[in-house]
């Protein structure tokens, strides 16, 4: 396919009730998969049509319309056939916040059934199908979506086919995608990732990529072969944590001037992060502020101007405390000014955050702002970033979540416990002792998920050793590709192998650190396998309560295997090693 016919038949922004995906043009690429060979790396229209129809045929054998569906998929153009599907049917799709168990079953009273990568899911039908289309309202529910749910429980969020529209409308005028490809970085299952990897694309007649983005390598990758395969520029759609660890190690030069546009969405990006990625991407930032509920309020390009401009159609003020309020569009009620969890300071239409309103915590019968404590670690030497939570299965005790810049990191049990006590003490002018916070979560990097938010799911896993005394504190993770990671962790006093191993001297058994081993690389790298030989593995340190270390994990297929190599350092050296051979296990029943 021609640069030229890409550009002619992107030119027009058409809303989702005009069903672009109808397009008699069939022809027309819809997504381009970068690992494929270059003449077969465009999926058109056409094989989108056949993927529609096998999700209806699918839909068919289910409960009568309207219903809702639970959609979860990573692979984008599924997930948009089974999207459009659905709403061809009638039906809504409802994008569920995470996939734990429990977060699934209590959606499963509101839905059909579940769609796509999940237990008990449906899949697209085999075989030919050929679509049919059905009838869209302005009114009717498109997606539910829920909250992150990291400042209290999940809320529901029901958007509208109108709602959706006149966000998209004001996206394709402000920034229009002029048949550029999207890369996204981020997940199709949260609100930004929908509207800016799956739908902005639909809507404008812009080819996306038919993979998620993952990894910085697989990035620079993905551009490499797009500048070999054509002209066209590409926008990148992404999110904090993938752009503040860009490495240096990356000829970032050879792809320059590919990018001509990076969005950035799910919280706010530190400037000197901003400022190192549009030196080593060679294009600068641009942030886009909003939330789940109200969807886009603002944006900006901080090394141009770090306040906020509110998008068009967004009207926004402070009360007399700071609070914002903001009027939108694409809210069900456009002319009715609605609050927000944040304080600003307005300057000639544009805005400074100042951070969230007061979050309320009742400790020990005494009420407490979260917000108070956040601010007051947030201002201690050494102290980056802070939050605070009441822990509810631990009586509401207050835990913390402190990053620390790399020289305050405490690395041994003594360190830990002169921080706690410096943090307490700096606390302690300002607030009751039996309110202070008793957990605490010292990182390096602030944990969030794909959406750059710290949401409950992250607070959950921090916090998780607290119910499970054989686990370790997960601290950190980073992924370097699909088969490599590297976990920071740290070892719980009351770890419950410590016990008789030994009396004078607690330490962590070596089993233990192959198991961590086993369960992380089954948790991050998606290694289910279970050991069937062992090679190498050595334990030349003392691993000790306190004691703050990195697991690094890379995995290799081999013919029969899967080969698990695990390394875990703490700042004395190494305290375990050693490479597992992992089959499944239908497979090791019968060796």
């Amino acid at each position: 396919m021609t640069d030229s016919a890409m550009t002619d038949r992107s030119r027009a922004f058409a809303p989702l009730l005009d069903a672009p995906w109808r397009d008699r043009d069939t022809d027309r690429a819809v997504a381009w998969n970068p690992e494929a060979p270059a003449d077969t790396a465009w999926q058109s229209l056409a094989s989108l049509h056949a993927a529609i129809g096998a999700w209806q045929a699918t839909l068919a054998t289910g409960a009568d319309t309207p219903c809702g569906w639970v959609l979860s998929t990573p692979d984008p153009m599924s997930f948009c056939a089974a999207l459009i599907a659905a709403w061809e049917r009638g039906d809504r799709v409802i994008l569920p916040a995470d996939t734990r168990p429990a977060t699934l079953e209590a959606l499963d009273a509101d839905s059909a059934g579940r769609l796509g990568d999940l237990p008990g899911a449906l899949t697209a039908s085999p075989g030919a199908h050929a679509p049919s289309w059905g009838e869209l309202a302005p009114q009717r529910v498109a997606v539910t979506l829920y909250t992150s749910g990291s400042t209290g429980e999940p809320q529901r969020l029901d958007k509208t086919f109108a709602q959706l529209d006149a966000e998209l409308a004001m996206h394709a005028a402000l920034w229009p995608l002029d048949a550029r490809l999207v890369l996204s970085q981020v997940s199709h299952q949260h609100i930004y990732g929908l509207l800016f990897g799956i739908l902005r694309p639909l809507c404008e007649r812009a080819p996306f990529a038919a993979d998620v983005c993952r990894y910085p390598e697989t990035l620079h990758a993905w551009l490499s072969r797009w500048q070999a395969q054509t002209r066209r520029e590409a926008v990148l759609i992404s999110a904090p944590p993938t752009l503040e660890r860009l490495p240096e190690t990356l000829d970032w030069p050879a792809v320059g001037g590919i990018l001509s546009g990076i969005h950035s969405s799910g919280a706010p990006l530190a400037f000197d992060a901003a400022a190192h990625a549009e030196r080593l991407l060679g294009c600068a930032v641009r942030e886009v502020y909003g939330s789940s509920e109200t969807g886009g309020i603002a944006w900006r390009i901080q090394q141009r101007d770090t306040r906020w401009t509110p998008l068009p159609g967004v009207d926004v003020r402070a009360d007399d405390d700071q609070q914002l309020w903001l009027r939108t569009p694409w809210l069900p009620e456009p002319a009715a000014w609605t609050a927000q969890a944040d304080r600003v300071v307005i300057e000639a239409q544009r805005f400074q955050l100042l951070g969230r309103t007061d979050r309320i915590a009742k400790v020990g019968g005494k009420r407490v702002s979260l917000t108070a404590f956040d601010h007051a670690l947030g201002a201690l030497p050494g102290v980056r970033r802070a939050h605070c939570l009441a822990l509810p299965r631990r009586d509401g005790r207050l835990g913390a979540v402190v990053a620390l810049d790399p020289e305050t990191i405490p690395h041994t049990h003594e360190a830990r416990r002169a921080l706690i006590r410096r943090l307490r003490d700096a606390l302690a002018p300002r607030f009751e002792n039996a309110v202070l916070p008793r957990y605490w979560r010292f990182v390096e990097h602030w944990p969030s998920d794909a959406q750059g938010k710290l949401g409950a799911a992250c607070l959950a896993r921090l916090f998780a050793d607290l119910d499970d005394p054989r686990a370790p504190r997960w601290l950190d993770d980073v992924a370097d590709g699909p088969n490599r990671a590297h976990l920071t962790l740290e070892v719980p006093e009351r770890l419950a192998y410590l016990d008789g191993h030994f009396d004078d001297q607690p330490v962590v058994p070596g089993v233990v650190m192959v198991r961590w081993a086993l369960h992380a690389a089954r948790d991050r790298l998606g290694c289910h396998g279970v050991c069937r030989d062992m090679t190498r593995v050595k334990f030349p340190l003392l691993l000790l309560p306190g004691e703050r270390a990195v697991l690094a994990l890379e995995t290799t297929p081999q013919a029969t295997s899967t080969r698990l190599r695990f390394t875990l350092t703490s700042q004395r050296g190494v305290h375990a090693t050693g490479t597992l051979a992992l089959v499944a296990p239908e497979e090791s029943s019968h060796a």
